[in-house]
């Protein structure tokens, strides 16, 4: 039988420092984040390392270079504690492997991550993305702007203060997808060091007006965790969006946006930017 526990920084050494997958919930960061929210525990053998969320009742993909010694491991702990037999965030190649080894799996749009070569987000050339270079000359034609790293507690205080309240202006704060992101924000910012984070924020008449949070993974990918931004400055995401990548993303091939969750607005703004490769998830059962 498998036994899980509460993650903790001292299992950040467990998970890939590389872009072993493109999809983002195979790395530290999100367990970090997102374990409170969402019930994550972990389990680590000599065969693979486990994760399963409490809130959806299922695993994520065993980390692992056995992938059939992990699927058959994961089996008999199912089998012995009568727990879920359900995979979901399963990326496409791994999806085709555990087909040919006789399991279904079903293809689940709503979670599929949205990637972008960052050269593209920051240039911003042609046609398709007029639209995204219009709303900059519009931003910095209207107002005066800072940008500054977000590289002091002090500042990093001041972006959760923003989040709290000026980006919540309009929403329902008692939902519990609000109160999970608020509390993942908080996990980073407080873990900033450890997490190795990088993020900027922008000043308009020296008013916090946007800021992002992200992180590099290696050459390969840099995932962007968080965007936050006061939407009565128009233009604002699309310029925090292009400064970020321009300042921090520039040597990186791919920026993870993350998936849209089936949002339709949040959906549209993705594809808006015109992703260069969808990460296809699955869903995976016996």
């Amino acid at each position: 039988m498998l036994e899980f526990h509460t993650p903790s920084l001292a299992d950040k050494h467990l998970f890939p420092t590389h872009s072993k997958h493109l999809a983002y919930e195979y790395y530290y960061s999100y367990v970090a984040l997102w374990a409170d929210a969402i019930g994550i525990t972990l389990c680590k053998t000599d065969t693979a390392l486990y994760m399963h969320l409490e809130d959806d009742d299922c695993f994520l993909l065993p980390i692992t270079d056995d992938l059939p010694g992990a699927m058959q491991e994961l089996e008999a702990h199912c089998a012995e504690t009568g727990q879920r037999f359900l995979l979901e965030c399963v990326p496409t190649k791994e999806a085709k492997q555990l087909k040919e080894m006789g399991y279904q799996a079903e293809h689940v749009r709503d979670l599929d991550d949205y990637l972008y070569e960052s050269e593209k987000l920051i240039k911003l050339s042609g046609k398709k993305l007029q639209s995204k270079r219009n709303h900059i000359n519009q931003f910095e034609k209207h107002y005066t702007y800072s940008v500054r790293a977000l590289n002091s507690k002090e500042l990093r205080d001041e972006c959760y203060k923003m989040a709290s309240t000026t980006w919540l202006d309009g929403k329902d704060c008692t939902t519990k997808e609000i109160k999970d992101e608020l509390g993942a924000l908080k996990r980073a910012l407080d873990g900033w060091d450890e997490l190795n984070f990088k993020g900027i924020l922008v000043c308009v008449d020296h008013n916090l007006t946007a800021f992002t949070i992200g992180e590099v993974i290696d050459k390969e990918m840099a995932i962007v965790h968080f965007e936050k931004a006061d939407t009565s400055y128009k233009g604002i995401y699309s310029v925090i969006n292009q400064l970020f990548v321009s300042e921090y993303l520039s040597d990186v091939h791919y920026v993870n946006r993350q998936e849209d969750v089936g949002i339709p607005g949040l959906r549209k703004a993705k594809l808006s930017y015109k992703p260069d490769l969808m990460v296809e998830k699955y869903r995976v059962t016996k």
